[in-house]
């Protein structure tokens, strides 16, 4: 798998999911710095061990001391509130901490602001593929002031970027997956769950649809993403090359593990429905190489190594 290289890259959020992963991958061959609160036993450990230069701090107070004042070739902002609470806790921590970050380090060749497909406005047709050019103002049922403030942190990137010509790329992630940080994302979720025996939700008469994409194919991405920083700030969708039902996933997931799933089928689903276009991604040098099957069956045996599944 190619990988970047050679790049002083600072990455905010490298204790969750999709951080983590990335930074396993790339930290060997690049000089990374993780801006990080750092509030889990071992995290910072963790990365020291891996070469990280870590710096404690928090964005959204404005807390940068240990940053260096010499320019980044890539910044990667994953780190955000994702489960606000209130509007207040999600506009501090989303759009005015981007702000204050992205000033500070305004100077950098590229910033990837990672954003979130759930701030698309609801289309009604659930195989509709979404396109970076359609209608926003959308919410995530499980955490509602998510998608607005993720917006309104888009908002500030696209400000800062003309403000002070900062190239950059706002990446709208869809359902991330494959590694051993955090939840493992919505197919990590899942595979919890089937192996508890608990139900799954899903809406009652519609198909639930998403655009799932694989840590190696996230890493693969990066280089694409910096490469195609602008200012004003480009836009585009971030996640797997196909779209694909949840219950089609889940089903294999258990058919993996040897379960039977439960399903609890509502007219209330706790994911919005977005599977996305990948047009864009495409006309900007976005490849997929990890098909949906066998990257989930590489996030089981990653993440619970014990089990035995069934042969490929």
């Amino acid at each position: 798998m190619d990988v970047l290289k050679d790049k002083k890259i600072l990455i905010t959020g490298l204790t969750g999911l999709i951080g983590g992963g990335i930074t396993d991958q790339i930290a060997a061959y690049n000089e990374i710095w993780g801006l990080a609160r750092y509030t889990n036993p071992g995290s910072r450990e963790r990365l020291d061990a891996l070469g990280v230069k870590t710096v404690k701090g928090d964005f959204s107070k404005g807390e940068f001391a240990g940053l260096p004042d010499e320019p980044f070739d890539i910044v990667v902002h994953l780190a955000a509130a994702t489960h606000p609470g209130v509007a207040e806790v999600g506009m501090v921590q989303n759009p005015e901490g981007t702000a204050l970050l992205m000033y500070r380090l305004r100077n950098c060749k590229s910033f990837i602001y990672v954003s979130n497909s759930s701030l698309l406005l609801d289309n009604p047709d659930p195989l509709h593929l979404y396109k970076e050019t359609d209608h926003v103002g959308g919410s995530s049922p499980h955490s509602l002031n998510y998608g607005p403030t993720k917006l309104a942190a888009e908002g500030v990137v696209r400000s800062l970027a003309r403000l002070f010509n900062i190239p950059s790329t706002i990446a709208r992630m869809n359902v991330a997956y494959g590694g051993i940080y955090d939840d493992g994302g919505l197919p990590g979720k899942h595979l919890e769950k089937l192996i508890a025996g608990q139900p799954i939700r899903l809406p009652a008469n519609k198909p639930h649809m998403m655009s799932p994409i694989h840590e190696d194919d996230i890493v693969e991405h990066l280089e694409p993403l910096a490469r195609a920083a602008s200012a004003p700030a480009t836009v585009v969708n971030w996640g797997g090359a196909e779209a694909l039902s949840t219950e089609v996933w889940v089903r294999y997931l258990a058919d993996l593990i040897g379960v039977e799933p439960v399903f609890e089928f509502s007219d209330t689903a706790m994911q919005p429905n977005r599977p996305l276009d990948t047009t864009r991604g495409r006309e900007l040098g976005l490849t997929w190489k990890v098909d949906w099957k066998d990257g989930m069956r590489r996030m089981v045996e990653r993440r619970h190594p014990e089990l035995k599944l069934k042969p490929a």
